[in-house]
């Protein structure tokens, strides 16, 4: 039986990946985390309770891995500690992301893995600032590569799906399911890369299943998105026909709104793309459609009733929005 270490494991992509495995069954997995949230989540799994940031990962030293998976990389130093506790290891699997490339330039769309990565200095190694993220991805994914052994590195885009932490995707959603009228930014036609987490977690498998699937890949469901698509594919499955009050990019800046995260999704340009041709050509990998992922992140989240999302602008913001475009249009 593969005895597979998971840094992670108790969220969003950790808990999908965690439940698929032990579905599929033949591996002996271990968790390591800090069992602050999740913690009675899958009781017959062998668990480490400890913080991967401090002296407490030295515990993986004393046991032999098959496979790590690590879903958790979000500061390279710690990368590098881990990387020191281990022995040898058949394959480690860094979950990375798409922000780990340089996506300033909008002409450029779809990128590949051969896109440059970008630059991380010390300071921003260590800085817990969000404008680091991609930054620390991507120099989390050359410490790696400086290892002497085999990787698999994967670069989601937008990851949605059920268990979800950020209401990002799921925003739109709600707004489709629950108002006569919302805003869209630009139409909704910007586009932008996403990632079912059903499809992640398949080529996570994917990477357990087959010793010689190394390297790095993007995982991208839909290299080309849009607010636009996500609506019209959420009002056929939901049968609803909101009323789409259009803001444009210029109004929105007006307003001081920011992209992606007060108006969830929207970036202005079409650049933060990412071509999946890679991993369907080496691996046969086949993307959930649109259309079903949305019909079961649909589903999941009206077992939960529809939660009022956490992410983007509040209702009282979002309604004096659209009264002044109201007006304008007026």
């Amino acid at each position: 039986m593969q005895k597979v270490l998971i840094f992670g494991g108790s969220q969003f992509i950790g808990r999908n990946l965690v439940e698929q495995l032990i579905a599929d069954g033949g591996y002996d997995i271990w968790l390591f985390n800090r069992q602050l949230s999740g913690a009675d989540l899958f009781p017959k799994l062998s668990k480490i309770k400890g913080d991967r940031y401090t002296d407490d990962v030295k515990q993986i030293a004393h046991q032999n891995w098959d496979y790590v998976i690590d879903l958790s990389a979000y500061f390279p130093n710690s990368v590098s500690e881990i990387l020191k506790q281990l022995g040898k290891v058949k394959k480690y699997i860094l979950i990375s992301s798409c922000s780990a490339y340089k996506v300033d330039d909008p002409s450029q769309t779809l990128k590949s893995e051969e896109a440059p990565l970008l630059a991380c200095t010390a300071e921003e190694a260590i800085s817990e600032d969000l404008s680091t993220y991609g930054a620390r991805k991507a120099e989390c994914e050359r410490r790696l590569m400086e290892a002497n052994l085999d990787y698999l590195i994967l670069k989601p885009a937008l990851v949605y799906g059920q268990y979800d932490l950020t209401d990002r995707f799921y925003y739109w959603l709600y707004q489709t399911y629950h108002k006569s009228e919302f805003l869209i930014p630009e139409q909704g036609r910007r586009k932008f890369s996403s990632t079912y987490v059903m499809d992640l977690v398949q080529v996570i498998i994917l990477g357990l299943k087959h010793e010689k699937f190394c390297g790095s890949y993007n995982v991208t469901t839909s290299p080309q998105n849009s607010i636009g698509e996500i609506i019209r594919l959420a009002m056929l499955e939901l049968n609803k026909k909101p009323d789409l009050v259009n803001a444009s990019a210029s109004f929105l800046h007006e307003r001081e709104m920011a992209q992606w995260t007060d108006i969830p999704l929207w970036i202005e340009g079409d650049h933060f793309t990412f071509s999946n041709e890679k991993i369907k050509a080496s691996r046969n990998f086949k993307a959930s459609s649109l259309a079903k992922s949305i019909k079961e992140t649909i589903a999941y989240y009206a077992q939960l009733n529809w939660p009022v999302p956490k992410y983007g602008i509040t209702d009282e913001v979002h309604s004096d929005l659209v009264q002044s475009l109201r007006s304008e249009q007026a």
